[in-house]
């Protein structure tokens, strides 16, 4: 009787042992399958050396997940190239991943990103700012989280207004006349802004359209490119080279975001157009803190100022195979201690609401109330899946009008009729 219950007592031992080594075993190679997430980012240097720290201290609280981070070329179109053929083969290489506001239609079409309805609860969805819920809600469904947000600005130098006795320009009218009084004086260009055939020139061209009411698309679907107001503002942008002479002759083939900051910096203009990046910039130049100010782009007098959404949001690969700890990691960077780091140290624009009022934020970064206004009445760039071809011929046909080559009313007639062909056979397939 003894030795049955010692054989008995042995048996559950042993089967208990068994139980805790298929669970450790169970729980071990869990782990393993879902503790590497490969995050893909496309920014500058200085931006990646402090995202890895982020992550460091994302995986010191998170020791079951560890972050591989995958880092790519920094210009757009090289970012997008590899997303749409790497996606497209239904990559599991890729979980987590960085990408423009203006792909997030075209890739949520193509069934490559992941409906986030279920990871983010309402309470923490309305804490963002509200442009995001256009750009990343595609069919009613979540796809994307706002990472950064970035909007287009004015910056002036402030020593030169304050000497001549003017204020920063409400109006375009009031731009082209303080340029022309101070840059003739000063030897110096009155405005720089983004005109070269890529997509900055877009981001531009909206901005000026929206500033007067203009637009590509209206509420309802309809191509409204070729409006009355869309070419007094295309004739505008022309003649701010051409008439007014306050532009660079060069601006259609040479000016893009780091060259108009470069001539901006080197104390070759009075006013600039640019993103929030600049900021930071300016104030790490000895030859330029303390003389630059901020303000929204200038409006029609029946407009109002327009500044071009350019925020950066991150999304899940729908054919990822960690989409828990992969959530996870978005849920770390984009919270609202993440978002402050980012800002402080990168001059990353929240896209929680609440920094906005942030104090410690709000003394770094005095130009934080402006963004936060910009952001009020920001404009967005289409919201289709073939944005992409229409970006394509807005920066072809606009640059043209801007060389001389054709006239704004021809440009825009032949962008209609290349858009409308573009959203029909989209519309077929």
């Amino acid at each position: 009787m003894s030795t049955m219950k010692f054989n008995l007592k042995k048996a559950i031992i042993v089967s208990i042992y068994l139980m805790v080594g298929v669970w450790i075993a169970y729980t071990f190679f869990r782990v393993r399958k879902t503790d590497e997430v490969v995050f893909n980012i496309g920014a500058g240097t200085e931006e990646i050396r402090f995202v890895k720290k982020l992550i460091e201290k994302f995986e010191g609280e998170n020791p079951a997940i560890k972050v591989t981070l995958n880092v790519l070329p920094a210009p757009t179109d090289q970012q997008h190239h590899y997303y749409i053929t790497t996606l497209g083969t239904k990559s599991t290489d890729i979980d987590v991943m960085r990408i423009d506001t203006t792909w997030i239609a075209e890739f949520a079409s193509a069934g490559w990103l992941e409906s986030l309805d279920n990871y983010l609860n309402k309470e923490d969805r309305a804490s963002f700012i509200p442009v995001t819920e256009k750009t990343n809600v595609f069919q009613g469904a979540l796809h994307a989280i706002p990472w950064d947000a970035n909007v287009g600005l004015l910056y002036y130098r402030k020593d030169l207004l304050e000497r001549y006795k003017m204020k920063p320009p409400d109006t375009w009218g009031e731009l082209i006349e303080t340029s022309a009084k101070i840059s003739d004086s000063e030897s110096i260009y009155g405005y720089l802004w983004q005109g070269k055939q890529y997509e900055g020139l877009v981001c531009n061209f909206i901005e000026f359209m929206s500033s007067k009411n203009g637009g590509i698309i209206d509420n309802a679907g309809h191509i409204i490119i070729d409006s009355e107001q869309n070419t007094i503002m295309l004739d505008l942008m022309r003649d701010l080279i051409w008439k007014y002479r306050i532009s660079p002759q060069n601006t259609y083939s040479e000016l893009a975001e780091e060259s108009s900051r470069h001539l901006f910096q080197q104390g070759k203009a009075l006013f600039l157009r640019n993103w929030t990046y600049v900021w930071e910039l300016c104030q790490e130049d000895p030859s330029m803190k303390g003389r630059v100010g901020v303000s929204q782009l200038p409006r029609f007098p029946e407009g109002k100022p327009a500044s071009v959404y350019g925020g950066w949001h991150l999304a899940i690969n729908a054919h990822s195979e960690k989409k828990e700890p992969a959530w996870r990691l978005i849920q770390f960077l984009t919270s609202y201690e993440a978002q402050k780091e980012l800002a402080i140290q990168v001059s990353w624009m929240p896209s929680r609401k609440a920094l906005y009022k942030d104090p410690e934020l709000m003394e770094k970064l005095p130009f934080l109330p402006v963004v936060e206004s910009a952001l009020q009445d920001v404009q967005i760039r289409p919201t289709v899946p073939y944005y992409q071809w229409i970006s394509e011929i807005l920066q072809k046909y606009v640059n043209k009008a801007l060389s001389n080559q054709i006239s704004s009313e021809e440009a825009l007639k032949i962008i209609r009729a290349k858009l409308e062909e573009i959203k029909r056979d989209f519309t077929k397939n």
